[in-house]
C-alpha cells in the first residue's frame, strides 16, 4: 500500500468521523470549510485512482444515475405491523395477555420509544458494510431503494469499529423521517420557487424515498433512527438495552428518548410524559410503543397474523378540527357496495388535509343526520381514517335529510337492500329451529345426513345497513373498482394503472377482463396513439405487468377479489393449497379444513369458484 492509498483511506476514514459527530452527535469537531476542504482531496484522489473506490466511500452517496424503476427484495425476516392500543385498558389487556402467555411468575421489563411518524425501511449490512435497503412494502416484499438510501448522511455506509464484532448479515430496522424545522424550511423553499408543498413530514420522507433519481432524495433533509432488527447472523443479542447500545457504538443513530420500563405502570408513565412533550419533540410522533425487551422472551411469544405479540403501539387521542360539510356523495365500491361520502371544505386533521370523508353505512348516515352546510367534527381514527364524530345543525334554513338513492350514480341499475341470510334446520312436525347455518352449503349438508329426519331448510333473510347496486359487471363503477382492486400496490401492484388510464382503457375495450391486461403487449402501437400514452409510458406499462406475473400467490388471491377475502385470509390460503390451480378446484369440503376459514367465508369461496 502505498503513501497516497493510505492517505486516501485515512481520508475516508476522517470524513465518516466528522459525519458522524455532525449528523448524529450534532456536535462538529471542524469547521464546514476544513470539511468541505478534505472532501475535495477525497474526491480528486478518487478522479486520479477511480479504480480505488468502494461503494462505501462518503463521495458514493450521491453520483448515482437515475433509475428506470424499483426493484423488489424480499426481507430475509418479515417487517411486522404492530397491533395498536388506544386506551389505558388496551394496554393493560397487552400486559395481561403477555402474563398468560409467559406465566405469572415471569418478570416483564418494556422498551419504550417514541412511535416515529415517518417511513419503515430495512437496511442490510454485510460484514459492517450497508449493501441494500429496501421500503417496508407488505412486510414480505420491499422496494430496493438502496442508492437512495446512501444518500442519507445519517445512515453510515460502513459501521463503526468498536469493541463489539460485526455480524456476517444485519437487518436494521428504523424510520426515515423529516424533523419538523426542516420540513418547515423544505415547504418555504418550494413556496419560494413556486413548486407543490407537502402535507405533511411522514409524506414528505415517504415520497423522497421513493424518487427515481437519488440526486432528488439528496436534496431532502432525511435523518434516521433504529428501532430494531430482522434478521442478524453471526451474533446474538439478550436484549433491546443492549441491541440499542451495541447500535450507538457502531454509529446507527437511536432515538434519546428510547427508556426501559420495569412495569406496565411506568409505561403508562412514559406514555403521559411523551403526550405532554410532544410539541417539544423536534420530530412528528403519533404514539408510544411497548416492547418485550428480553429478546429470548419475543421469541417465546411468537406473533399472530402479520403483528408481534411482544410489542403494541400505543396511539395518541386523535385530533379533532370542525368545519363544514359541502354536499353528500354516494360512492359504488367493487362489490356493489353504496357508500355515502361526505365532501368537506378541506381541512388539516394531525397534518393530513382532508376533503372527503366515509359514512361508511345507511344507519350511519340515519345517526349522524349530516346535511349540507352543517358543521363536523372530524378526527383520524387511529391517525389514519378521517371519521366523523359529530354534527354541528345549520342553525337556519337547514336543507333537508339526505334521501336513499333508488338508481346507482352509474345511472344503469336499481339500489337494492343488501340482504344477508341464515339457514335452519327445522322439526317439520313441530316446527321448532334445531340447528342454525351460515350457509345454505352446510344447511343441505346436514339435511343430506339426516334423511331419516323429519326436518327441513328455512331461510331467514334479515337487512344489513348497507345498499348495493343490482347492476354487477354492468355497472361501471363495480368494474373499474374490480380493476383498480386488482392492480392495487397489496395485489399485482401494476404501476402505470391509475384511475384515469385504467379507464381509458376499459371504454377503449382494450380490458374486459383480468387476462386482458396481460394481453396489453399486443397492442402496442394502438396504445401508444391514445391520449396520455406514449413509447416511453406504454414501454413502463408492459414491463410492469410483467413484473407482476412474477408476484406471490397470496397476492394473486387478494387480487382476483373474492368478496370477504382479505390479506390474511388470502396468506392462508396459498399456504394451505400452495398453487392457484389447486385453489379453483377446492371444494367446500377443502376450504374449511383451511385455518381461519369457517362455513360463511369457505361459502363465499366456494361461490365465486362456481361462478
Amino acid at each position: 500500500m502505498n503513501k497516497l492509498n493510505k492517505r486516501y483511506l485515512n481520508i475516508q476514514e476522517k470524513i465518516r468521523s466528522y459525519d458522524h459527530e455532525y449528523y448524529i452527535l450534532d456536535n462538529p469537531s471542524i469547521s464546514d470549510q476544513e470539511y468541505d476542504d478534505l472532501f475535495r482531496e477525497l474526491q480528486q484522489i478518487e478522479s486520479q485512482n477511480p479504480d480505488w473506490i468502494t461503494p462505501e466511500s462518503p463521495s458514493q452517496r450521491v453520483g448515482i444515475k437515475p433509475a428506470n424503476d424499483f426493484s423488489t427484495f424480499k426481507h430475509f425476516s418479515q417487517m411486522l405491523s404492530l397491533a395498536n392500543a388506544f386506551n389505558e385498558e388496551d394496554l393493560k389487556n397487552f400486559h395481561d395477555r403477555i402474563i398468560k402467555n409467559l406465566g405469572d411468575d415471569q418478570r416483564i421489563n418494556y422498551f419504550c420509544e417514541p412511535k416515529m411518524d415517518g417511513a419503515a425501511i430495512s437496511l442490510i449490512y454485510e460484514k459492517g458494510i450497508l449493501t441494500r435497503g429496501v421500503t417496508r412494502g407488505d412486510g414480505t416484499l420491499g422496494e430496493d431503494i438502496t442508492s437512495n438510501i446512501r444518500t442519507i448522511r445519517s445512515i453510515p455506509l460502513r459501521l463503526r469499529q468498536s469493541e463489539h464484532s460485526f455480524p456476517d448479515l444485519l437487518e436494521v430496522r428504523g424510520e426515515v423521517f423529516i424533523s419538523k424545522s426542516d420540513f418547515n424550511d423544505l415547504n418555504l423553499k418550494a413556496k419560494q420557487k413556486s413548486e407543490k408543498v407537502f402535507a405533511n413530514p411522514r409524506n414528505a420522507a415517504a415520497g423522497s424515498l421513493r424518487q427515481l433519481d437519488p440526486a432528488i432524495t439528496s436534496s431532502r433533509p432525511l435523518a434516521f433512527f433504529a428501532h430494531g432488527i430482522g434478521s442478524c447472523l453471526g451474533k446474538a443479542f439478550i436484549d433491546l438495552q443492549e441491541l440499542f447500545t451495541v447500535f450507538s457504538s457502531w454509529g446507527l443513530p437511536v432515538n434519546d428518548l428510547n427508556q426501559l420500563a420495569s412495569s406496565i405502570t411506568e409505561c403508562s408513565k412514559y406514555f403521559q410524559n411523551i403526550e405532554s412533550s410532544r410539541d417539544t419533540i423536534p420530530f412528528e410522533i403519533d404514539g408510544v410503543v411497548f416492547k418485550v425487551n428480553e429478546i429470548f422472551l419475543q421469541k417465546q411469544l411468537g406473533e399472530i397474523a402479520r403483528s408481534p405479540r411482544w410489542a403494541i403501539a400505543h396511539k395518541f387521542p386523535a385530533e379533532e378540527v370542525y368545519t363544514e360539510i359541502e354536499k353528500i356523495d354516494f360512492q359504488v365500491g367493487r362489490t356493489g357496495i353504496l357508500t355515502p361520502v361526505a365532501k368537506l371544505k378541506t381541512v388539516n386533521v394531525g397534518g393530513v388535509n382532508v376533503s372527503n370523508c366515509t359514512l361508511h353505512n345507511f344507519d350511519e348516515l340515519k345517526r349522524l343526520d349530516p346535511r349540507p352546510g352543517d358543521g363536523a367534527l372530524i378526527k383520524r381514527a387511529g391517525d389514519v381514517i378521517p371519521k366523523m364524530v359529530e354534527v354541528i345543525p345549520k342553525q337556519k334554513n337547514r336543507s333537508d335529510s339526505i334521501k336513499i338513492p333508488k338508481k346507482c350514480p352509474c345511472g344503469k341499475a336499481e339500489i337494492v337492500i343488501n340482504f344477508q341470510s341464515e339457514w335452519t334446520i327445522v322439526d317439520t312436525n313441530t316446527s321448532k329451529p334445531i340447528k342454525r347455518f351460515s350457509s345454505s352449503y352446510e344447511a343441505k349438508k346436514f339435511l343430506d345426513e339426516n334423511q331419516a329426519l323429519k326436518i327441513h331448510i328455512a331461510e331467514e333473510r334479515f337487512e344489513t345497513p348497507f345498499m348495493k347496486c343490482s347492476g354487477g359487471n354492468n355497472c361501471p363503477e363495480i368494474f373499474q373498482g374490480k380493476f383498480t382492486h386488482f392492480v392495487s400496490r397489496k395485489a399485482m401492484d401494476i404501476d402505470g394503472l391509475g384511475q384515469e388510464i385504467l379507464l381509458t382503457l376499459i371504454n377503449q375495450k382494450f380490458i374486459k377482463d383480468f387476462a386482458d391486461l396481460y394481453s396489453l403487449k399486443d397492442h402496442r402501437s394502438e396504445l401508444e396513439k391514445l391520449e396520455r400514452f406514449g413509447k416511453k409510458s406504454v414501454d413502463n406499462l408492459i414491463k410492469s405487468v410483467k413484473k407482476s406475473t412474477s408476484v406471490e400467490l397470496h397476492r394473486l388471491i387478494f387480487a382476483i377479489g373474492i368478496e370477504e377475502v382479505g390479506e390474511t385470509t388470502s396468506r392462508n390460503l396459498a399456504n394451505y393449497f400452495g398453487t392457484i390451480d389447486s385453489l379453483l378446484k377446492s371444494s367446500y369440503e377443502d376450504l374449511i379444513a383451511v385455518p381461519d376459514i369457517g362455513p360463511r367465508m369457505a361459502a363465499k369461496i366456494t361461490d365465486y369458484i362456481r361462478d
